[in-house]
């Protein structure tokens, strides 16, 4: 009897210690799970270049982009306050990997709509990938009200992009966004007269900062990737998150807000005292009626 008691109490214990395993190898391998980066960037947009940020699925984001003069106008123009110029925009997540978007420039007269496609997202554990992968394609049409040869076609221009991002650790994220634009007309009377073709290449390179969980530094830079005139843009900027609403503020060399003026047709120097204030808002709302 005192045999068979003994033999059960060393089967417990082996028992035990079996479960024990499984229940370490179990944790080992939900260790293993992909886990998704999010939050690389706190909006859609680094400063004026887009980011790989997407509106989530079903959620409608509002923007209002609000540009001023230069600094170096002067205390008359109140050191460039008295100018403005605005953009408007709506971008809507058609799916978790895609969103499309409309916007308005007041100054430059364009209307603009984009596409942003994600092909993969930054992944930790057992289906690890370093980056995440977006392409962002949009086209812009300057509005005119000249009548007399009037071709819709010659106010067109394209703009590819790859974006591709990583989150270093929980406070810098950095990006890469190579980019091609094509205007369809070139001449004197265009606002992008400082080339004479019409393709046209640059690398952007952004980056953030987290300084609190609400509050980054934000930087972007896009080098042209040929012989130009124009001025590489340079911007920084912080970014402020409160509930449902992102705030952008920042400097730049550029006043503009769309990629084929800010790229490819900034004349501002930054060390003459050509720098622009401005800011960008952004508020999002659900669209799904189960929410």
């Amino acid at each position: 009897m005192k045999k068979q008691n003994i033999i059960l109490f060393v089967f417990l214990i082996f028992s035990n210690f079996l479960q024990s395993q499984n229940d370490l190898f179990s944790l080992i391998k939900s260790d293993k799970k992909s886990i998704f980066t999010s939050y690389t960037f706190k909006g859609t947009k680094i400063v004026n270049g887009q980011s790989v940020e997407l509106p989530a699925k079903e959620v409608l984001q509002f923007m209002i982009q609000h540009r001023f003069g230069p600094l170096n106008s002067g205390s008359y123009n109140l050191f460039g306050l008295d100018f403005a110029q605005v953009r408007f925009s709506l971008e809507y997540g058609l799916k978790e990997w895609m969103s499309v978007g409309v916007g308005r420039s007041s100054y430059s007269k364009n209307i603009d709509a984009n596409v942003k496609i994600r092909y993969k997202r930054q992944v930790k554990g057992e289906k690890y990938f370093p980056v995440t992968i977006l392409t962002n394609s949009a086209v812009f049409l300057k509005q005119s009200n000249q009548k007399e040869d009037y071709l819709l076609t010659n106010q067109l221009v394209f703009v590819n992009q790859f974006l591709i991002a990583k989150k270093i650790n929980r406070s810098f994220s950095f990006q890469f966004s190579p980019t091609f634009v094509h205007y369809n007309l070139i001449d004197e009377n265009s606002y992008l007269n400082n080339f004479n073709n019409h393709d046209h290449f640059s690398l952007g390179l952004g980056g953030r900062y987290k300084i609190t969980n609400r509050v980054s530094i934000n930087f972007e830079n896009f080098i042209q990737l040929e012989k130009s005139a124009n001025r590489n843009v340079l911007a920084f900027g912080f970014d402020i998150e409160t509930g449902g609403h992102v705030f952008q503020l920042h400097l730049s060399n550029s006043p503009s807000m769309i990629e084929p003026i800010f790229i490819h047709n900034t004349n501002g120097d930054i060390f003459n005292g050509d720098i622009f204030f401005g800011f960008n808002i952004s508020r999002v709302f659900s669209l799904n009626a189960k929410n």
